[in-house]
């Protein structure tokens, strides 16, 4: 058991102890140093002197005089200090706690690692700065506060009593202070972040937030002396012990909070973290790529496990019906993701009531991943950051080969007698924004038109290793436009689509043709889609499972199917049409790698209309696309047996 649970411990064996007597003080020593308006507080002694003149506080005055406390209390700061009597044992044990966090390590801003500062060691904080206030504070009859003690925790102190805790004296006016004497211990009421270290059974989550305490300057509270070498240097630094896990899932630290947290026990954390980890598996030329893989498993572990109490929509926990976590919050998310059945969530578990909150013991693993971390997802074909036009060779330069425009969908408009309102179409989910993505073929003199063809590259961030992945598009048609359309342009548009995905090293040319040699799918060279073109002449020489480009054949259950490896959208209806099923990425890009300047996963989607199919079937090369949706499950059984329902389906950006 760790040494700083001894605290928690130390509570409890004061309780069962009973009241302590104090009998050593006689009545006139009660009455020259109890405040009754016939001394001043400059005639008296310090908190220190009076608490060493008690031969009942021996004992805490050795804590004082272990921990550097004797010279607080013999300062100028006026205080208010609540001592209790200690045994030999008790004084040993908090003596020896503050000695072992001397020795616990920090990391400090700028990467380096020292000890821990003793204004943060848990002997002072949970025991020493539990009994003292800032400023002197007497009572008197009927007299009832509420009262913030130095480590940030409040007590209500009343005429004879602090918290429930009966005074043997009180109002003992000091120079620097007020004392009251008490008939046992204060005890320590933890936060939801202190909470996590006074059980044995959730030592990994209470590790984890300890290797990422760190120690941030308080530039405002700092002093400065000077620029050197253009950097401010500090006469005194003033050092505040934060960690980065409160402002990305909740301030679990703070007082004035009031947050749930449900931990998982040490056998759920070992089994979620095997079950986590493969998903991080990133490329080699990723830094530290080990310990940024068991990082984000962690964080995958407790994300969505922590609720705000005063975000759940206007009611308290016993009022709710569903509890929505920081997640959902922070993402502002209304689709149903991050929100939970209060019920299937805290059933049958006992909450253990914190200073700022609740924790609750999940021994079960009652988070489910896919309504946190594996949400299905959706990328907005609009977004520049996420796809990149076509480009060719022309006259010894590179141009794009693709226009893209944003259009803005109509409110309503009626084609074919069917009403399309924009508005309800969101709310089924079948549209995402205010804009599809049109895509037509450039033309440039010298080039054949049957050479022409509208092409785009999607990458999709974000996305897991050793997961299986369904991917779909979202096609529109060109009459949802802002600006009008002509009955002419409503045609079909036959496509193809290339999967590419990262490789981990530079795959070997094949035989004399260099063009075939690349290190990330060719995205590095401007005049890519010439070497694409060489690619597709041969796709038996691509293989997927290694991580190699190669055109994708139209899923057999896929209805909307012009030729095994061409897909079909009929320009006349909003269709969501699967791409691919099972899709089986090797490596991950959740926060890395997630965009157009070094992706992961990419897809091309090209028009394949010739000039035959324009002329005589009726059909364009023009695209047009709302959003690409990619949705996670960890079996390829369940991939397959998937059946989309948008009106169901909770996705995110």
């Amino acid at each position: 058991m760790k040494t700083f649970r001894y605290i928690n411990l130390l509570a409890i064996a004061f309780l069962t102890a009973g009241a302590l007597g104090f009998s050593s003080c006689a009545d006139e020593w009660n009455s020259h140093y109890e405040g009754d308006g016939s001394v001043t507080a400059a005639d008296q002694p310090s908190l220190y002197e009076l608490i060493k003149a008690d031969g009942t506080l021996k004992e805490f005055v050795r804590v004082l005089d272990n921990t550097g406390y004797d010279k607080v209390l013999n300062g100028s700061q006026a205080l208010t200090v609540w001592a209790p009597a200690l045994t030999t044992a008790q004084a040993d044990s908090i003596i020896a706690l503050y000695n072992s966090q001397k020795q616990s390590i920090i990391t400090m801003p700028d990467g380096s690692q020292r000890y821990i500062q003793d204004k943060d060691n848990k002997a002072i904080t949970q025991f020493l700065q539990n009994h003292m206030a800032l400023y002197g504070r007497t009572v008197y009859e009927g007299y009832s506060d509420s009262l913030r003690l130095m480590n940030g925790k409040y007590v209500m102190l009343h005429e004879n009593d602090v918290n429930g805790i009966p005074f043997a004296r009180k109002n003992i006016v000091a120079s620097n202070g007020v004392l009251y004497v008490l008939q046992s211990v204060q005890l320590f009421s933890p936060s939801v972040r202190e909470s996590l270290a006074l059980d044995a059974d959730l030592d990994s989550v209470a590790s984890f937030y300890e290797l990422l305490d760190q120690y941030n300057l308080d530039e405002a509270s700092s002093v400065q002396r000077g620029i050197v070498d253009g950097r401010i240097v500090y006469a005194d630094s003033v050092l505040t012990l934060s960690n980065q896990l409160y402002s990305t899932l909740g301030w679990i630290n703070r007082e004035d909070s009031s947050y749930l947290f449900l931990a998982p026990t040490n056998e759920v954390w070992a089994s979620e973290l095997e079950r986590f980890k493969p998903m991080f598996h990133y490329v080699a030329d990723i830094q530290n790529r080990d310990s940024v893989a068991l990082l984000n498993a962690k964080m995958a572990i407790i994300g969505g496990r922590i609720f705000n109490m005063n975000d759940q929509r206007g009611k308290t926990v016993e009022e709710a019906d569903t509890l929505i976590n920081t997640l959902y919050v922070r993402h502002k998310d209304y689709y149903g993701l991050n929100v939970f059945d209060k019920t299937a969530l805290l059933g049958s578990l006992t909450p253990w009531y914190c200073s700022n909150g609740r924790v609750y013991k999940d021994a079960e693993g009652r988070i489910d991943p896919q309504r946190t971390i594996l949400e299905a997802r959706y990328l907005s074909a609009t977004s520049p950051r996420d796809f990149q036009v076509a480009k060719l060779a022309y006259n010894g330069e590179i141009f794009p080969s693709t226009s893209a425009s944003n259009q803005t969908f109509i409110d309503t408009v009626t084609f074919e007698g069917v009403r399309y309102e924009t508005e309800q179409l969101k709310k089924e989910n079948l549209l995402r924004g205010e804009n599809f993505l049109e895509l037509a073929p450039l033309t440039y003199q010298g080039l054949s038109p049957a050479n022409i063809t509208s092409r785009v590259y999607f990458y999709l961030p974000n996305t897991f290793a050793n997961l299986y992945y369904n991917v779909y598009a979202v096609m529109v048609p060109s009459f949802l436009a802002l600006d009008g359309y002509n009955p002419t342009e409503v045609k079909p548009v036959p496509f193809r689509v290339y999967f590419h995905e990262r490789l981990e090293t530079a795959r070997e040319s094949y035989g004399n043709d260099q063009s075939m040699t690349d290190s990330a799918f060719l995205q590095r060279y401007p005049n890519e889609d010439l070497l694409y073109e060489t690619q597709n002449k041969d796709a038996q020489r691509y293989d997927a499972a290694k991580g190699t480009g190669h055109m994708l054949s139209v899923p057999a259950d896929e209805t909307h199917k012009y030729s095994d490896t061409e897909f079909l959208a009929s320009g006349r209806d909003i269709e969501v049409i699967c791409l691919q099923k099972a899709m089986h990425p090797q490596f991950s890009s959740y926060n890395f790698l997630s965009y157009n300047n070094d992706p992961v996963i990419r897809y091309s989607i090209e028009s394949s209309a010739t000039t035959v199919g324009m002329k005589l079937r009726g059909q364009t090369n023009v695209l047009r696309i709302n959003r690409l949706i990619y949705i996670p499950f960890e079996t390829e059984q369940d991939a397959l047996n998937y059946q989309l329902d948008l009106s169901n389906l909770k996705e995110y950006n």
